[in-house]
């Protein structure tokens, strides 16, 4: 082989390797520091916050005392139960729920212990299922990391990072 054709292999080696590093590096800086997360704002309603947060108190005590009377149901919100968000809740629909720190997840957490895609929330043969979407801390279901899809119930937690959630 001619000295110039290995040269040329050796700048072209070198440049890709340069190429991966600065990839990498990229996804590390993407990962630790994540995306900015802008307040989504808050509801308008005539009513001040603790008029509404009292408003919440009764309608979930009389929909407690509903359930008791009719028996287990269908979980209808997915609830933040510790953690930043504590007290958030999203209506569970059809639709799937995405958490994590991007800003088109259903569920925005402001935590670097979580993925920008971190898990989802999906509803399959009337059952919710929990799955990790392959994320570097995991996501925990009753205590257990899980590396599958996990059917959950109402009133079992899973942790993301800081932050715990449950169905009701």
């Amino acid at each position: 082989m001619s000295a110039l054709v290995f040269t040329l292999l050796r700048i072209g080696f070198l440049a890709l390797l340069w190429i991966f590093v600065l990839a990498v590096l990229m996804t590390l800086r993407r990962d630790v520091y994540g995306t900015q997360v802008k307040n989504r704002g808050v509801a308008s309603s005539s009513s001040p916050p603790q008029q509404r947060s009292r408003r919440k108190a009764t309608q979930a005590k009389s929909s407690s005392q509903h359930e008791q009377q009719a028996g287990p149901t269908q979980p209808t919100l997915l609830t933040v139960t510790a953690g930043p968000l504590a007290g958030t809740t999203l209506p569970l629909g059809s639709a799937q729920i995405i958490v994590g720190r991007s800003p088109d997840s259903a569920l925005v957490l402001d935590d670097t212990y979580s993925s920008a895609r971190h898990a989802r929330f999906y509803q399959s043969d009337g059952a919710w299922w929990v799955e990790d979407l392959d994320s570097t801390n995991g996501t925990y279901v009753g205590g257990q990391r899980i590396s599958t899809p996990r059917q959950i119930a109402p009133g079992i937690p899973v942790v993301i990072g800081r932050t715990t959630m449950e169905l009701r």
